[in-house]
């Protein structure tokens, strides 16, 4: 199926271009953005959203949404997402709508996918494999073939098997999917997150990282990115497991001090971070400690009972400190932490961000074949590079659909939930 009233002469590219760079540009416009036309019986499946639309605090209509103004005037582009905004992972699941609400107010004020709106459309996956299965066979008829998986792990393995005739977008670090299938991962390895971990505690003379990790694929992934970023710098890694589920830690932590650890790093996801923020102050502990990029989020600052940790920081691809890097980048990040702030009411973090990737590769695939092909898009995303807050991304890495070129960095938690995740300077 042809885009219709597409234009595919030189002024058209010319549009595409700068819609491209639309993340970094502050524009005013409404938001293409629907709650899913998705349904089901099952009380474990996907449902209709019932989420608020980001930054407005009501819920929009299923299956409904505001057309694009501004640039974007054509008939709208439906692409589908699968999203957790109920169950277990909700929290995530609304940052990451929030992210998606900005990054479509911006793309669609910009010239949309060269002149037409993008619409995303919603379904919640509830947190569970089951709904995110039912929720890919809905969006089996899609016209443009792009689905987005914007779920963690199970849930977006129980989505794959049901989408392996379109363009699969997908946020989660742990699957890593392997060159040559439809999947293209849209935020970096877990081997870029550690390697800024690691490069933050060298510079801040510290030797030895103890790894408090869950015994699941999540945590086994991050323990082994960590120690093979640590390798590479001559720095120790130490490790004790975590059953994922406990709630009382202590013995594991008091074991990494006193095996040296001169920092913590928390290998862990939702409340199992939480509860190891919690008995690591109950010990009184003062090194710093550090979470995963899961927990670098506004909502799991809030879930912290007892109150957020004076030297609490978070390793992600969420930039809290500019310093040193290209112009490009620093002019991108602070333009993005302003609208963003404005657009929704609250900080960035690395779920709201982490939309934003998401969308640039979404957009790239999308202004790449007029007729939607997957195999189009999919040679466009391997051969060309993908422009997002101020770098060039690729899919480049050997072996992976793994997108390379984001930066990563360690940012440092406010004193309060509201203030978020910041700029982080000096040593930890």
């Amino acid at each position: 199926m042809k885009r219709p009233g597409r234009r595919t002469a030189g002024g058209a590219r010319g549009r595409a271009r700068l819609a491209a760079r639309a993340v970094t540009i502050g524009a005013v416009a409404a938001v293409v953005l629907t709650a899913a036309a998705c349904s089901s019986s099952s009380s474990n499946g996907g449902g209709t959203s019932s989420a608020p639309a980001a930054g407005t605090g009501s819920a929009p209509a299923a299956g409904t949404g505001a057309a694009g103004s501004g640039g974007a005037t054509g008939s709208a582009i439906e692409v589908g997402s699968i999203i957790d905004l109920t169950g277990v992972d909700a929290t995530s699941g609304a940052a990451q709508q929030a992210g998606m609400g900005y990054f479509l107010q911006q793309l669609n004020a910009n010239g949309g996918i060269d002149g037409h709106p993008l619409k995303v459309t919603y379904c919640d996956a509830a947190s569970t494999p089951q709904g995110a299965a039912q929720c890919a066979q809905q969006f089996a008829s899609l016209s443009s073939h792009v689905v987005l998986t914007q779920t963690s792990d199970p849930p977006t393995r129980g989505a794959l098997p049901h989408l392996t005739s379109d363009l699969v977008v997908d946020v989660d670090p742990i699957l890593l999917p392997k060159s040559g299938t439809n999947v293209f991962q849209a935020t970096a390895a877990g081997s870029v997150v550690a390697t800024a971990l690691i490069s933050a505690v060298k510079k801040s003379g510290l030797h030895t990282v103890g790894v408090l990790y869950t015994s699941d694929t999540s945590g086994t992934h991050q323990l082994e990115a960590a120690q093979g970023a640590a390798k590479a710098a001559g720095i120790t890694v130490v490790s004790q497991p975590q059953t994922p589920g406990v709630t009382d830690v202590t013995p594991q932590l008091l074991k990494l001090k006193s095996m040296g650890a001169d920092v913590f790093y928390l290998a862990s996801i939702g409340a199992n971070t939480a509860a190891a923020v919690s008995s690591y102050k109950t010990l009184g502990l003062t090194v710093p400690v550090v979470a995963g990029a899961a927990a670098v989020t506004n909502a799991f600052l809030k879930s912290l009972p007892s109150g957020i940790p004076a030297n609490l920081y978070g390793t992600s691809e969420l930039i809290g400190d500019t310093t040193g890097m290209p112009s490009s980048i620093a002019q991108a990040w602070s333009q993005y932490r302003t609208d963003f702030t404005k657009y929704a009411n609250q900080p960035v973090d690395t779920q709201t961000t982490s939309a934003i990737y998401v969308g640039c590769v979404a957009e790239a695939a999308l202004k790449a074949s007029p007729t939607y092909s997957v195999s189009d898009m999919t040679h466009a995303l391997k051969s060309g590079t993908i422009p997002c807050l101020g770098v060039q991304e690729k899919f480049s890495i050997p072996g992976l659909n793994v997108v390379a070129g984001q930066p990563a960095a360690v940012t440092k938690a406010g004193a309060s939930a509201s203030d978020g995740w910041g700029a982080y300077q000096g040593n930890l």
